[in-house]
């Protein structure tokens, strides 16, 4: 694969170090048989003691020197094989990061995940394994194969038909245990995705009394799982016996004709050790083949995932978009006809939705879960493309004129609060040019997102945030990422749901802040409640996709059913309560 060859473009001395020692290796252990041949033909015959003394030194110094040059060839291939992957890794980071959401939901986060850990892991594993025994193994057959012909060229021919043998054998199991490790990976997702929904949704199982039936969804899961493991395990198990009973044979036949040849005077006793250490050389080299033809199988099957990646086209936020003037100078936001429908869905989930959004107005958009709501944020963050219709954003009388400017025209409060670990200040600060920002800036957005009072109980900017806020309650972590996005000097703010944690007292002051002090900045707020979206400009209503009302709170009580519906259930919820 071209993409992966150049991670080692860095990496070439290792690359080649590493299997030029092993090669010095197994140079050196090819040579011991000749050595031992000389000293069953030459020297225990006469009882040449100095000189068995000299033969025995002689190997000790070629072990210590095999020793030493099969360590340096280790250091080199694990060199090559962490810093390949750790590029590869450090690459597919950064492709992930910039795909766009469509092709991101297409393989699913828990793949991605798992490309990026467990592949990225099996690919090293390969390398290392490739440099230090894939080409050694080679060199020793080959080698010993020449050296058998050296001593007797009748009898080599065993070796011949032997490694032709083992090679089918192994071509064979391998195109087998191929489809089993793809379909290993597959599963693996699986197995992932279900583990992190689970650790993530923990509360709300628990609070529902599910914990056996996820536990029976995973056992069902971890049993496919096992049983596609063990039938690749045992199609690779069937490799190390099948070369045993292979070698082995050969082995006898080579006792039997080398006997004969003995008693003929064609070979002598010393030629027929050093055949049959040469023999068990190769079965040594192939039984540690085996081994790397399976581990080569699954790295095969990880460089392919990883691969795949990397095909996918990323998101050029800088690719000229068409640009369109405003109807009238104070629009900002316009969407006619708008339908969308998620890849593979069944129906749309949004329908004929249009409205329009001037300067410095208050939005609202309500609606029951599943309405599309948050559908409609990513439509007008420009995540997805249209299915139908136009969405189209204005700054200055026109619209932007690449993906980068039109996202910086929002500033985001997702409807899950994301913090990272770090410190209040770097949260907040996030995306922005941090020395631009002073501390009296961060207080203020603070102040106006009502969460000044409880940082500065803790330790002000400087507060410690666990990753994703773990150290706060709900309600402090959404006050926080509306404080950060507060900070953008974007001139849409967008709450996608995110006061839902907030009382109404608190929502209310919040609100009432962020109009009063950020006067220049459009709102848009989607909201389950209608006591929040009462000072709205104007509130859009959507149920089952489908735009049924837009208007003024009091137009809506009048001319909308839905809209009313759900204000007389919040209603007479809070008579109950």
């Amino acid at each position: 694969m071209k993409f992966f060859l150049q991670y080692f473009k860095q990496y070439k001395k290792e690359t080649i170090l590493g299997p030029l020692f092993k090669l010095l290796e197994a140079c050196f252990e090819l040579v011991v048989p000749l050595v031992i041949a000389a000293i069953v033909d030459n020297i225990i015959p006469h009882s040449n003691r100095p000189s068995l003394v000299a033969m025995i030194l002689l190997l000790v110094l070629f072990a210590s020197i095999g020793i030493t040059v099969s360590l340096i060839a280790q250091y080199f291939s694990a060199k090559a094989a962490v810093g390949v992957t750790k590029e590869l890794t450090h690459d597919l980071y950064q492709k992930v990061l910039s795909l766009p959401k469509s092709s991101r939901d297409e393989i699913s986060a828990d793949s991605l995940l798992n490309r990026l850990t467990s592949d990225a892991l099996q690919i090293q594993t390969g390398i290392n394994t490739f440099l230090r025994l894939f080409l050694r193994a080679p060199i020793v057959v080959f080698g010993a194969f020449l050296m058998a012909f050296f001593i007797s060229p009748s009898l080599s021919l065993l070796f011949l038909v032997m490694i032709l043998t083992l090679t089918g054998i192994i071509a064979f199991i391998s195109w087998i245990s191929n489809r089993y490790y793809a379909r290993l990976r597959k599963q693996l997702d699986r197995l992932v995705g279900l583990v992190r929904e689970n650790v993530l949704g923990i509360r709300v199982i628990r609070a529902f009394g599910q914990e056996e039936r996820e536990i029976q969804t995973y056992t069902t899961e971890n049993q496919a799982y096992l049983q596609i493991q063990t039938k690749a395990n045992y199609w690779s198990s069937i490799l190390s016996p099948a070369t045993f009973i292979v070698v082995n044979g050969t082995l006898l036949l080579l006792i039997y004709q080398g006997n004969v040849a003995i008693g003929s005077g064609l070979l002598e006793q010393g030629s027929l050790v050093a055949l049959t250490n040469y023999l068990s050389q190769i079965l040594v080299e192939l039984v540690k083949m085996v081994t790397t033809v399976s581990t080569m199988n699954q790295t095969y099957i990880s460089l392919k995932r990883v691969k795949e990646v990397f095909q996918l086209e990323s998101e050029n936020l800088d690719q000229d978009l068409p640009v369109s003037k405003a109807p009238q100078s104070s629009d900002q936001i316009e969407i006619k006809g708008l339908s969308f429908a998620y890849p593979h869905a069944a129906e749309e989930a949004l329908k004929n939705v249009s409205f329009k959004l001037s300067n410095h107005q208050f939005m609202g958009v309500i609606g029951s879960t599943g309405s599309g709501k948050s559908t409609l944020v990513q439509l007008l963050l420009h995540l997805y493309p249209a299915s139908k219709g136009e969405v189209l954003v204005y700054k200055d009388g026109r619209s932007p004129r690449s993906l980068r400017e039109w996202r910086q025209l929002f500033a985001i409060v997702p409807q899950q609060a994301q913090l990272f670990s770090g410190t209040v200040r770097s949260n907040l600060t996030l995306g922005l040019d941090r020395e631009k920002i002073s501390d009296e800036q961060i207080w203020n957005a603070l102040r106006i997102a009502q969460a000044a009072d409880f940082i500065a109980q803790k330790d002000g900017l400087d507060t410690v945030v666990e990753a994703f806020g773990r150290n706060f309650s709900g309600g402090q972590r959404q006050r926080l990422t509306i404080a950060r996005a507060l900070l953008h000097p974007a001139p849409i703010l967008l709450l996608d749901d995110s006061t839902s944690a907030l009382d109404y007292l608190t929502e209310s002051k919040l609100l009432s802040a962020i109009r009063k002090e950020l006067p220049e900045k459009s709102l848009i707020m989607i909201s389950q409640r209608t006591n929040s979206l009462k000072q709205a400009d104007q509130i859009l209503v959507l149920d089952k996709g489908q735009q049924v009302g837009l208007g003024r709170h009091e137009e809506l009580l009048k001319e909308s059913s839905v809209y009313k519906e759900i204000d007389a259930s919040q209603h007479s919820r809070k008579e109950e309560a």
